[in-house]
């Protein structure tokens, strides 16, 4: 009987637990379901509503040729490229127009961050204007026949940046836009053939940036109007990150006021500007810069430079002029020299070296007609160079004026001017 009952007990038990089982299993399904038919009750749309991140513009695809114009016209990144089209729809000129105020206030916000910021590194860019500019009256005697040429610095933190293709690009043609200042603006030139003289950076910098030198004549900026100096720098500061500044500006430039006296018997003269640059990755900038002025007339008024208003000699003996110009240049960066020629030392006695009495003092090393001209086979000095291009051409040559200038010297500490987006004036460094 007990083991009857035992069996029992062990049945009612085991019942008692699958009952347990089942009711737990019912309650899940039943939960299934009813999560399932809510899941089911939610379309796409309401999924959609609750995403606020989602807007209209998702169903804009950026334009694949605009995407590319667009990049290559901006140098900007893809992403920003692509956020321009779609929030514009594809409008390419709204785009531009979004990406100048964004990149206005991008660059703004770095510039007054990183302005306190010393910046050593950086280029100087060295430009030539093409042959064949004429400055000055044929009937008033003030007559001017040739070229100008413009030097300038700017300045960075790192050589990684001066290394960046933007930063080569803007040195240029902050150059090429100072070729175009007005000679007429500079005091002090009315009474010379051609001085290499400051521009005032300040003056400069609301003018508009100009072309690279490199591009055709009839090459514009992707802007209708296009950008300042001063608004090209604080975007170029917004795109590469660091301070930059630009130091120092010089132009040729010429005096055409109170000439008449001077060519009295010759209706004008031929001036060569040449440049040259070293330490660079191209012919337009690099860490050590030069520029070098040449005067050329005609020895008499049977062989006038130029007659009437005209060049009176063949294009070929102003190219041989042109290249010879170009390897002083290439004298004055490799050699730097301090002075022209022994007249030009003594000139200076009577104002600078005072202290100096007798030329020879000076090494020749340091006077640039002295020195073994770079560009000759036979071994010439310089002078000698252009006594023989006097000989062969019958012609007087002159060299008005050299500088010299390497990237970051004289710098201990980069102070900008308030307000003026990086762009400082500094003091005109000596060459």
């Amino acid at each position: 009987m007990s083991n009857v009952s035992d069996d029992s007990d062990q049945q009612s038990c085991f019942e008692k637990k699958i009952s347990k089982i089942m009711f737990q299993y019912q309650r899940l399904s039943a939960f299934r379901l009813r999560c399932s038919q809510q899941y089911m009750s939610f379309n796409a749309l309401q999924l959609l509503s609750q995403r606020p991140y989602v807007t209209d513009q998702s169903s804009v695809k950026p334009a694949i040729e605009l995407l590319a114009k667009l990049r290559q016209e901006t140098q900007i990144s893809i992403t920003k490229a692509k956020e321009a089209l779609v929030k514009h729809k594809n409008d390419y000129d709204k785009a531009i127009a979004w990406l100048l105020e964004e990149s206005k206030a991008t660059g703004a916000a770095k510039a007054e961050k990183l302005k306190g910021r010393t910046a050593k590194e950086g280029l100087i860019a060295v430009v030539t204007s093409k042959f064949g500019e004429k400055f000055g009256n044929l009937y008033d005697g003030g007559f001017i026949l040739g070229n100008r040429g413009a030097i300038v610095e700017v300045n960075c933190e790192t050589d990684f940046v001066s290394r960046n293709a933007l930063f080569q690009q803007f040195a240029t043609r902050v150059a090429s836009t100072s070729l175009l200042y007005s000679t007429q603006s500079t005091p002090g030139l009315s009474n010379i053939t051609a001085k290499i003289a400051p521009v005032p950076i300040e003056h400069l910098s609301l003018s508009p940036l100009f072309p690279h030198p490199s591009a055709s004549s009839h090459a514009i900026n992707h802007l209708s109007q296009p950008a300042s100096i001063k608004d090209s720098l604080t975007e170029l500061i917004g795109k590469l990150g660091e301070n930059i500044s630009i130091r120092r500006i010089e132009t040729v430039n010429f005096g055409i006021e109170k000439l008449s006296s001077r060519i009295a018997n010759d209706e004008g003269w031929v001036v060569i500007t040449g440049g040259y640059v070293h330490g660079g990755n191209n012919a337009y900038t690099g860490r050590i810069g030069a520029i070098v002025v040449l005067e050329v007339r005609g020895v008499n008024q049977e062989n006038r430079i130029l007659q009437r208003g005209q060049l009176n000699y063949s294009q070929s003996i102003i190219d041989i002029l042109s290249k010879f110009t170009r390897d002083l240049a290439r004298q004055v960066v490799g050699f730097n020299p301090k002075y022209i020629s022994y007249d030009h030392i003594r000139l200076l006695e009577k104002d600078k070296l005072k202290g100096l009495t007798v030329p020879g003092e000076i090494d020749d090393s340091f006077i640039l007609t002295e020195q073994d001209f770079i560009g000759a086979k036979n071994q010439l000095t310089v002078g000698q160079q252009i006594k023989k291009l006097k000989k062969d051409f019958y012609i007087e040559l002159n060299i008005l004026e050299f500088k010299r200038w390497v990237c970051g010297e004289d710098i201990d500490d980069i102070k900008n001017i308030e307000g003026d987006s990086n762009i400082e004036m500094s003091s005109q460094a000596e060459s």
